[in-house]
């Protein structure tokens, strides 16, 4: 009997630290993996892991430039004819997400209706369209699956104080989207997922009451793995429980 292929994996935000982790231990658990960044020659660790482990190739693509997405489709086509298990991690940080904007469009007092269409067309908008670019290799992957990794933010039964305005709003702007698009995939056999990781560590003396970033990217990847065709769409987090909406 011949032995399972390689799940094929594309993970983009892999230059932040939870994209980081998801890359390692998809390739841990075997996976062929393509890790894309804006620019993925800047992260010094993506190399490492790629000497580490072989089976990663990397990728130049921001989901959320139109023409990053045209520039990279025909580099992608030339490495793979189909995408088992598409992850959308966090996005890289856009030209509008300077730290000054991005707390200006936290605030009541001073968030801006432009800050706010650009925050929900980068991490709301954006990850659905590039779905929906990646239908065809999608569609020619074997139980193909899509993660959208999203934030407890976005729950609005969770939203008992203020604040926090583009954050929230995109994530649960995000929710929704992702649910339509999983009643529409469900027909074509694709299984969507939304998974939260929860406050996850990125550095070793972060607050110990934080989910360490292996074990947050540990349990995403579960959670996507074997979760059922007729529970496409849930929200869950990183130990499989359902969030609330």
């Amino acid at each position: 009997m011949m032995a399972p292929s390689p799940r094929r994996t594309l993970i983009t935000g892999a230059s932040r630290p939870l994209g980081v982790e998801l890359v390692r231990q998809s390739l841990k658990r075997g996976d062929k993996v393509y890790a894309a960044a804006r620019n993925p020659a800047r992260v010094p660790v993506l190399a490492d892991l790629r000497a580490e482990y072989g089976g990663l190739e990397l990728i130049a693509l921001d989901p959320a430039d139109a023409a990053s997405v045209a520039d990279a489709i025909p580099v992608l086509e030339t490495l793979t004819t189909a995408i088992d298990l598409l992850i959308l991690a966090p996005a890289d940080a856009g030209a509008h997400d300077r730290p000054a904007d991005m707390e200006r469009d936290e605030q009541l007092a001073t968030l801006s209706g432009t800050g706010l269409v650009e925050h929900y067309r980068r991490h709301a908008v954006s990850p659905v369209l590039f779905v929906r670019t990646m239908l065809p290799m999608l569609l020619a992957g074997d139980d193909p699956r899509v993660l959208m990794v999203t934030s407890w933010l976005g729950s609005l039964e969770g939203k008992t104080q203020g604040g926090d305005y583009a954050t929230c709003a995109s994530a649960a702007g995000l929710h929704m989207l992702t649910r339509a698009l999983a009643h529409d995939l469900s027909e074509q056999g694709i299984t969507v997922c939304l998974g939260n990781p929860g406050n996850y560590a990125t550095t070793p003396d972060a607050p110990v009451f934080r989910i360490p970033s292996d074990d947050a990217a540990k349990g995403l990847l579960s959670i996507v793995t074997r979760l059922p065709r007729d529970k496409s769409g849930a929200f869950l987090d990183w130990t499989g429980c359902e969030r609330p909406w």
